[in-house]
This record gives structure tokens, sequence and C-alpha cells, in this order.
């Protein structure tokens, strides 16, 4: 991205600043989702079946028959989420997989990150700000890819804290779900980018030795595959995706 980077995550955080966090803040005026494009507003009842479902899914997702989060095409919310993730990966001289959690530091560097494992019971992680240190709950009873990723999803958080008006803070916001589903999707490109991804498939050519190659759960490999149009190879692993969704 070079000198246009600072410039695009400018303004991903500016469209983050003015929305509610429950909507994409572009919807109104997105002639990516006019021309037809896949746009999470549209699907939100889908996703937040996802998410509901998430610890009893078992093939409850084949059966809605529309398992069809494309990504191949964004809308401009999500190519800046991904640019904002290359350029966290740079900041960090990251070249090759898996990545590692240590990068979660560079979120703050004025602020220590302290990581610490916790046996929650509803959540996946949480995150605090105390005392002038980030603290990020990870689920303990959770994967340690799972709990990779959550870790991620948090630095989304803390960046979003630094560089505009997070929207839990703002008056009368009950939620934010927009933010949220681009928390995962800035977690899944750290960890999977899409062009290491193609990359890795050119050796690899295998669903689950990409998982582990990667360090990721096995929705987030899915969903990168689908980023760059190989998920269309994939069809037996469907039923394995269906067992571990991260996207929630």
């Amino acid at each position: 991205m070079g000198r246009k980077t600072p410039k695009l995550e400018d303004e991903l955080w500016a469209y983050v600043g003015t929305g509610d966090g429950m909507h994409c803040p572009l919807y109104s005026d997105c002639n990516f989702r006019k021309s037809g494009g896949w746009c999470v507003d549209d699907n939100l009842e889908f996703i937040e079946y996802l998410r509901g479902q998430a610890e009893l899914l078992g093939d409850k997702i084949l059966d809605r028959g529309d398992y069809d989060l494309r990504f191949s095409s964004q809308c401009k919310m999500f190519k800046l989420v991904e640019c904002l993730a290359q350029s966290y990966l740079q900041k960090g001289g990251i070249s090759c997989v898996p990545v590692p959690t240590s990068l979660a530091m560079l979120a703050d560097e004025s602020d220590s990150i302290e990581v610490r494992l916790v046996p929650l019971k509803t959540a996946h992680g949480g995150l605090w700000q105390l005392d002038g240190k980030w603290i990020v709950q990870l689920n303990s009873n959770d994967k340690p890819t799972r709990r990779r990723f959550t870790l991620f999803h948090e630095v989304f958080h803390i960046l979003a804290h630094l560089k505009t008006t997070p929207v839990f803070s703002k008056v009368g916001c009950e939620g934010g779900f927009f933010n949220e589903f681009m928390a995962d999707y800035f977690a899944a490109s750290v960890l999977a980018p899409p062009h290491l991804v193609e990359k890795e498939w050119a050796k690899l050519k295998d669903f689950v030795q990409m998982r582990r190659h990667f360090d990721v759960p096995l929705g987030v490999m899915f969903i990168m595959l689908k980023r760059v149009g190989l998920a269309v190879l994939l069809l037996s692993p469907l039923t394995l995706l269906a067992l571990e969704t991260p996207f929630c």
C-alpha cells in the first residue's frame, strides 16, 4: 500500500466514527450494493443466525442452503479493513505464517497490552482499559486457534479506540453488530492474509493442511479461501466449517 495506506486508514476510521456501529455507514450510498454486490447489512438475519447458533451449529448451517458470505468482491468498508490489516502486518514486518500473537502488542505502542486467559461462560473475549493498560480477556475454554482469532478481533477494537469514537462509547448506542463483523474480518485478514493464502494454497492444495499451516479456525480458512476465489474447490469441508465457525 505504501504511502496510500495512511489515507485509507483515515478514511476507514472516519466512516466508523460517523456510523452507529449496527449498520454499514455507507449503506444508503453504496453503489456496490445497488449493483447487486453482497452486503452484510442485507444479510443481517442470516449472519445473526450464525452468531446465535455458534455453540449448537451441527449441520443446521447446511440446512439453510445459503451459506454465501461473498468476499471475493468486496464493498468499500471491507476493502478498507483489509488494507488496515495489511498495513498492520507490514508494521510488524510479517511476511510468512503463522502470524505470531506477539503482533497484537503493536496495537498501542504507548500503552502496554496484557492478555489474560479467563474461563468465560458466554463470550469468546473482552477488552478493558485499566490504569493506562489494555486488558484483553480470552476464553480459556476455547481452542488455541479460536483464542488467536479473538485476540486480533480485540486488536481492531483497540485501534478503533485510538483512531475514532468507539461505537460502544456513544450515548444511546446499544450495540455494534457491523463493527463486530469488521473486527472479525480484520482478525481473519491478519491471520490469513489473502496474498499468502493464494501463495500457500499453490503449494499445499489441501484445506486441513492450510488451516493447520496458518493456525486459524476452520471458518477463517474457509472465508479467506473464498476471498481469493478458491472456496469453489471445497465441498466436504463445509461440514467441518459448520462445527467451528469463528464469525461470532
